[in-house]
């Protein structure tokens, strides 16, 4: 016998559970809901939209590799007070001008760059 939604999307729900899925909430404003329309939509020129999920998802596994990167970068660097390999977590050293940990978070923080405009040409 066919299995009702409510078995359905039990089971749905089961599968996501073993498989270590998490169900967040997120809210957002109305221009973010719209940017992020926009850019599913622009991301796929030519194709179907992705998925605000997938979207989300693809931008997080993006942030998670450009981190990897930079804390590797880092790693070629020592702090400028205890001498231990960057990114420092904690040192005995904070509160002194010298040790990363003072200000060394903006290096690994998100930052919004924004984009500067582009020049016509003038011919």
């Amino acid at each position: 016998m066919a299995m009702s939604p409510v078995e359905r999307k039990a089971a749905q729900r089961a599968r996501q559970a073993a498989a270590g899925a998490t169900k967040i909430e997120l809210v957002l404003d109305a221009q973010e809901v719209t940017m992020l329309a926009q850019n599913c939509a622009a991301r796929r020129p030519g194709r179907e939209p992705y998925d605000l999920s997938e979207y989300i998802t693809l931008l997080i596994r993006k942030d998670n590799a450009e981190l990897q990167q930079l804390i590797a970068e880092l790693g070629k660097r020592n702090c400028g007070r205890c001498g231990d390999q960057l990114p420092v977590q904690d040192c005995p050293c904070k509160g002194e001008a010298a040790c990363w940990v003072n200000g060394g978070w903006h290096e690994v923080k998100l930052k919004i760059d924004t984009p500067r405009p582009v020049a016509a040409n003038q011919t």
